[in-house]
């Protein structure tokens, strides 16, 4: 009998802890990337990038005539995120994950993935990265004095809904939507006002522009039967306004003076839009903008120069404070959470782009008087 309750009371917890691993992400330290020009920044396979003994490296690529060798680092940061195993749950209950991990956290699925479905985050994620590095070329080309011109090319898809008239016609994410019933929607306000001018149980005819896995691009007629504004969150149901089912953003294209690309291989997300500004100022100019110290940033970038907050720097903090940088950028909002992973490196919250290249000056940095950052 004994033997018999014994197996049922592991198997019990063995359910138990599978279960439960499966409603947490678990976030861990990743990898602190030095932003760089140089052409010693090179390939190393998988789409990784690295620099001469093997550091990381995410690369940009400007005209040879527009770079300067630069004295000092800059790094960004990411973090490593994935649904949790049954360990990381069981080290967590137990109180052990922290030590043992690294500073391994867990967060309830709901917190990484929204409303999203989780086969959604990976193109949310590279989304999130393609507009920071365009964002990042902007901002840093515009503080140069720099004209950039900016093209709405259309509704970009960023979530679409299970079960709503958007699922239902084929929709996916990252599609571009450029035209309602033939109305051109430019924007994702363009979008929203041709839908609001629909009744719910109408059909619509969607047009758009969706890129393959190898880089092609066709464009798709869409056909979707909308129906009416359910309940959300605090907002109630609205039977006499068009529903389609899906999040979008303003895709833009920019006209930049010179060819300006950066390649951060397979990282997501959006944090790494400050340290992508700040590293392609350094190599624009005269290379001398940290100091010659080794600097880490995190922290979104907008373009009028705002630095917004992200996530897991707790975990970011281990992981450039492991690379070896000597300061450590980010949000205000988590100045606290920095701190408390960052031992003996100096941490320093900014708001703003031009916040950070203060900060930088104090810290024995050269900003170029061609600089004309805002705040």
């Amino acid at each position: 009998m004994a033997v018999f309750v014994t197996v049922a009371v592991i198997v019990a917890v063995g359910g138990y802890v599978l279960h439960g691993a499966g409603e947490y992400y678990a976030i861990s330290p990743g990898t602190a990337p030095t932003v760089s020009a140089s052409p010693d920044c090179k390939s190393v396979g998988g789409g990784n990038w690295a620099l001469p003994g093997g550091r990381p490296c995410v690369r940009i690529d400007i005209p040879a005539s527009k770079s300067a060798p630069v004295d000092g680092s800059i790094m960004m940061v990411d973090v490593l995120e994935g649904p949790a195993t049954p360990w990381e749950f069981a080290l967590a209950k137990l109180g052990l994950l922290h030590s043992l991990e690294g500073a391994t956290v867990l967060y309830p699925k709901q917190a990484i993935l929204g409303g999203s479905p989780a086969s959604q985050l990976g193109c949310q994620q590279t989304q999130q990265m393609q507009g920071a590095q365009s964002a990042a070329s902007v901002v840093a080309l515009r503080a140069l004095g720099y004209k950039v011109a900016e093209k709405a090319l259309g509704a970009q898809v960023v979530e679409v809904v299970p079960g709503t008239p958007a699922a239902e016609a084929g929709m996916e994410c990252n599609d571009l939507i450029t035209e309602v019933d033939g109305r051109p929607t430019p924007t994702s306000d363009a979008l929203a006002a041709a839908i609001a001018g629909l009744t719910p149980g109408s059909p619509a005819v969607i047009t758009v522009s969706r890129v393959a896995s190898n880089g092609s691009t066709r464009v798709l007629v869409l056909h979707a039967k909308l129906t009416s504004a359910p309940a959300e969150g605090s907002t109630p149901a609205d039977p006499h306004k068009a529903f389609l089912g899906v999040a979008t953003q303003t895709d833009s294209s920019f006209s930049y003076p010179f060819p300006v690309s950066i390649d951060v291989g397979a990282i997501g997300g959006p944090s790494a839009g400050l340290a992508l500004t700040l590293g392609l100022l350094d190599s624009l100019t005269h290379g001398q903008l940290t100091g010659g110290r080794r600097i880490a940033a995190t922290g979104t970038i907008s373009l009028d120069g705002a630095v917004g907050d992200v996530g897991g720097v707790a975990q970011k903090a281990v992981a450039v404070r492991n690379a070896g940088a000597q300061y450590f950028f980010v949000p205000v909002q988590e100045l606290a959470a920095a701190r408390s992973e960052a031992k003996g490196m100096k941490v320093y919250a900014v708001s703003t782009l031009a916040q950070a290249l203060s900060d930088l000056e104090a810290l024995g940095g050269s900003i170029p008087k061609s600089v004309v950052a805002k705040a």
